[in-house]
């Protein structure tokens, strides 16, 4: 990939969070320092540095009182990226931009000089260390039809996570029990969450009518033969449509909101998202 490829793959994010650290990054921080970021002005006893006394403020005072420029720390911030791995994800092509979106984020991070790890979480937790692992993974669940996966590696996600707080994207197209869905949300509600729901529109619009179709539930493993009328159709979108609300509405418990990939990647939509447009 070029480096005009890449440009075109990387967004900005930020974070709603001050952060806590001692290196240097584009991120404020709640340390005070000698940043490249003015904060405040200050009272001399308050932060006492006589390196940094506004000697326009102390002379203008008219109590003579003394003040100095208090900066913030730009501090790095660490983000951590966590693929679903399941069968499901194999679905319609939907691995095209589940890879697409884990290079974005990749590039996006090292673009702002961020602290960055991914995972892909299927059988087990693997780091995903070059290009090839995911699609390497996705060919692979999508030949061994026999060997079902449910990414039951989300049951460890906890020992990924950092001590102090992250931003986390969560690639996946969220075709979860609710118990799961509810396990994970809580396992990662000490985190700014950014799920990325990644979906193709031909999971629910593309059934031909009058016709027998197998469909398999990729996430419990089993086919059934259904006979597509209008109201057959009618219904599989509807489901899909309810999922969507429910969906946001349990991200919204708990304080994240997801951004909708259905059909395309675009880097500028997720910079739009995080600037909330």
């Amino acid at each position: 990939m070029n480096q005009h490829e890449i440009q075109h793959l990387i967004f900005d994010y930020r974070s709603p969070f001050l952060l806590n650290a001692l290196r240097e990054s584009e991120h404020k921080s709640k340390r005070q320092g000698p940043g490249s970021d003015f904060y405040k002005k200050s009272p001399f006893l308050a932060d006492p540095n006589p390196a940094r006394i506004d000697l326009a403020m102390s002379v203008t005072d008219p109590f003579e009182s003394i003040y100095v420029k208090t900066f913030r720390q730009r501090s790095k911030l660490d983000v951590l990226t966590l693929v679903d791995g399941s069968d499901s994800m194999t679905v319609q092509d939907k691995t095209q931009l589940v890879n697409l979106t884990e290079k974005s984020i990749a590039y996006s991070v090292a673009a702002r000089n961020d602290n960055h790890q991914s995972y892909l979480l299927s059988q087990s937790i693997q780091s995903i260390t070059n290009s090839e692992i995911l699609p390497q993974h996705f060919k692979s669940a999508t030949e061994q039809v026999s060997n079902h996966n449910k990414a039951e590696a989300f049951n460890e996600i906890e020992r990924l996570l950092p001590a102090r707080r992250c931003l986390v994207f969560l690639l996946s197209d969220f075709h979860w029990s609710n118990e799961k869905l509810y396990r994970i949300l809580n396992s990662l509600s000490g985190h700014y969450l950014v799920p990325i729901v990644i979906w193709r529109s031909a999971e629910y619009n593309d059934y031909p009518l009058w016709r027998f179709v197998q469909i398999n539930d990729a996430e419990t493993g089993e086919n059934s033969l259904i006979f597509v009328t209008p109201k057959q159709k009618k219904l599989i979108e509807s489901t899909f449509a309810d999922r969507k609300v429910f969906l946001n509405h349990q991200f919204q418990k708990h304080n994240c909101r997801a951004f909708w990939m259905i059909d395309q990647f675009s880097a500028q939509q997720l910079s739009e998202f995080f600037h909330g447009h």
